[in-house]
């Protein structure tokens, strides 16, 4: 192979010098260039700390293993009057727990996220026992969501005898409330007529719920103008130290049609099919989580879509009956499982083949939480634009009055949110 001019040579080494600089990196690839192609010596590294103006990002701190846990009581006047309410309770479950589950605490330098436990109660129904303050407790603590929405769904209202301040005494005495001092606890009660009725004052109701630590909001399903049913629930709301909100319960926030929609809604569908449902009501429990898709379905496009995003969040586990979850909590699960218990496909396979299947599905499910999340922060973004756009601003509602009253307490806590 005859010798390449030198002419030649430098020609082909001006031209690529930059490739050449980026393989060779660092302190090598400058050199080269400098001592090829001449120049000024590039500059000394720089030594001490960065120049002014350019700030190094800080290290984000590590994640715990150990999660703190935030309960909710909600409690829905459930009357004649209060359909609105139960359809808005109905309508934005996903978009209230979201939110909650996104707080977090740093602990001794790592950062916890939390869990959410949802009890419900309905009062004010005269189809309830008059002897028990026409109370019902729908639903006690609980981190199953599907179960939520099923209880939800099932609400009605007839009547009206609505003694509120005796909802809260019941569900401040009989709920399982978590005994962490650095637990959050609320009672979050929503209603239209005057707070005084019944036989426990707002005042005995309130010194019971701060007793136990338990933050108590209030909701008034109307117009805060002065009379006799707004002015009682602006007497409890400060017995409680806490501010009354209001909101208009029959009023249906609009949906914003969004590029990234069809897909959050066909991705949220294959998520159903990562879990693997384990134990005696395992299968009723894929039964609810498909009921719950379908009901939010009915709800409207703007429920289902944040239904959808949800179930791609850590809010949403379902340890009780998917294997996959259960897991991820407890790696050694699948090794104390009973044979019996376990999916058919799985029984009489050995521990590593039942580990590998549940490890691939629970890749599976990773990669679809993955383009959900990033699917929604560009929905997010577009949402945000339009609402720009237009000029318009969401109304308060449940979900929106139910995130603003639970600042105060986890802020003294050291939550984030």
């Amino acid at each position: 192979m005859p010798p390449i001019a030198p002419a030649r040579l430098n020609r082909w080494f001006r031209r690529h010098s930059l490739t050449l600089v980026a393989t060779l990196g660092g302190a090598a690839g400058v050199a080269f260039a400098v001592a090829r192609l001449g120049g000024a010596a590039p500059p000394a590294p720089h030594a001490g700390p960065p120049p002014a103006g350019l700030v190094q990002p800080a290290e984000a701190p590590p994640r715990d293993t150990v999660v703190d846990t935030i309960q909710v009581a909600l409690l829905l006047d459930t009357s004649s009057s209060m359909d609105g309410l139960i359809n808005q309770a109905r309508s934005h479950l996903w978009k209230m727990v979201d939110q909650l589950g996104r707080m977090t605490r740093v602990v001794d330098g790592k950062v916890r996220g939390v869990k959410i436990e949802l009890a419900i109660f309905e009062y004010g129904n005269d189809t309830l026992p008059e002897e028990g303050g026409y109370i019902r407790q729908v639903l006690p603590f609980t981190s199953d969501l599907d179960q939520a929405s099923e209880k939800l769904g099932a609400l009605f209202t007839n009547g009206g005898s609505e003694f509120a301040g005796q909802a809260i005494e019941t569900a401040v005495t009989s709920l399982a409330w978590s005994k962490d001092p650095a637990a959050l606890r609320f009672v979050f009660v929503a209603g239209n007529e005057s707070f005084d009725q019944g036989r426990v004052s707002a005042t005995a109701a309130m010194a019971t719920a701060a007793a136990k630590d338990i933050a108590v909001q209030l909701i008034f399903c109307g117009t805060n103008n002065g009379d006799s049913e707004s002015l009682s629930w602006g007497t409890a709301a400060k017995l409680a130290q806490s501010d009354l909100t209001t909101i208009d319960q029959d009023r249906v926030a609009a949906h914003i049609p969004a590029p990234q929609d069809a897909d959050i809604l066909r991705l949220g569908g294959e998520l159903n099919g990562t879990y693997m449902a384990y134990g005696a009501g395992g299968q009723a429990a894929v039964a609810r989580q498909a009921a719950a898709d379908a009901s939010s379905v009915k709800l409207g496009a703007k429920v289902a879509l944040e239904r959808n995003a949800l179930k791609a969040k850590k809010a949403y586990r379902n340890d009780s009956w998917d294997l996959v979850d259960a897991v991820d909590g407890d790696t050694g699960f699948l090794g104390r499982a009973k044979d019996e218990e376990l999916p058919a496909d799985l029984r009489g396979k050995s521990l590593e083949e039942k580990q590998a299947a549940v490890a691939a599905q629970a890749s599976r499910r990773a990669a679809l939480k993955a383009e959900i999340a990033r699917l929604e922060a560009e929905r997010d973004a577009f949402l945000k634009e339009e609402a720009t756009k237009r000029g318009t601003a969401d109304a308060p509602s449940l979900e929106s009055e139910l995130i603003k009253g639970t600042r105060k307490a986890a802020t003294k806590k050291g939550y984030n949110l």
